[in-house]
């Protein structure tokens, strides 16, 4: 949506909600100026969320020598490993439980089951309707690592990433799918949006940094409510942000 929509959802949404904070959230001034723009000049508070890193695979001259080299490294541990890069066409329903349980031993057992559980139903119904992208790395008829990713408004976005985490680490399964997922986001000319987490990885193979912030709008409420939302925004970006671009987390 363009700024201005935005404007008019808010007051939509105020009228009719008066008791509730309203809020935007992941907005990228990198990705959404004119929304976090028109928003703040609306009166909402841009209150930073968490830090994220971006490819700029659409442009030639991403990265540099080092990270190109990184890139390259990464890639050719397919071939010493044997394993195969498959496109969605390679893989069949009988992929699908082995597709549910390595997003699971990665986003759920590893980090949280606050994450989205994937169920085998919907990465059936997204391969199939096309809502996702799917490619994996296939060795010895088995799927090791899969990805899933979607392209909007020349951003493109992985929601659906995963590998098996039982496997050594030395062999570099995260290493080798993140090579073949910016390799997709250069073939089809997107900025990558790589999300949070693993910064000096993503940092060491080209991907610069930036913040996602949630537009709040709370001028409506009493000083009760609107206090906690004024210390956010004041202690996030006077304190946590600086301290974050200082130490490159």
């Amino acid at each position: 949506m363009s700024g201005e929509q935005a404007v008019c959802l808010l007051a939509a949404v105020r009228e009719r909600y008066p008791e509730h904070a309203v809020i935007f959230r992941s907005l990228c001034p990198g990705l959404h100026s004119d929304l976090t723009g028109e928003l703040k000049q609306a009166g909402c508070q841009l209150i930073p969320s968490r830090q994220i890193y971006l490819y700029q695979a659409n442009d030639p001259n991403f990265g540099n020598a080092k990270s190109r080299w990184l890139l390259k490294r990464d890639y050719e541990l397919l071939t010493k490993h044997g394993y195969e890069f498959v496109s969605g066409s390679n893989l069949t329903e009988e992929d699908i439980p082995r597709i549910a349980e390595l997003y699971r031993l990665l986003y759920l057992e590893k980090y949280s089951y606050d994450n989205p559980q994937f169920s085998e139903q919907f990465i059936a119904t997204a391969k199939a309707s096309g809502t996702l992208t799917l490619y994996g790395l296939r060795k010895e008829g088995r799927i090791d690592a899969i990805m899933g990713y979607f392209c909007r408004n020349g951003v493109m976005t992985t929601p659906l990433f995963g590998y098996d985490t039982a496997l050594p680490q030395s062999i570099g399964l995260y290493r080798m799918l993140s090579a073949c997922l910016i390799g997709q986001a250069r073939e089809n000319g997107h900025l990558l949006h790589e999300s949070a987490g693993a910064a000096q990885f993503k940092r060491n193979r080209g991907a610069v940094s930036d913040f996602e912030y949630s537009a709040v709008y709370e001028r409506h409420l009493p000083m009760s409510r609107r206090w906690c939302w004024l210390l956010l925004e004041r202690l996030l970006n006077r304190v946590g942000v600086p301290l974050m671009r200082r130490m490159k987390l």
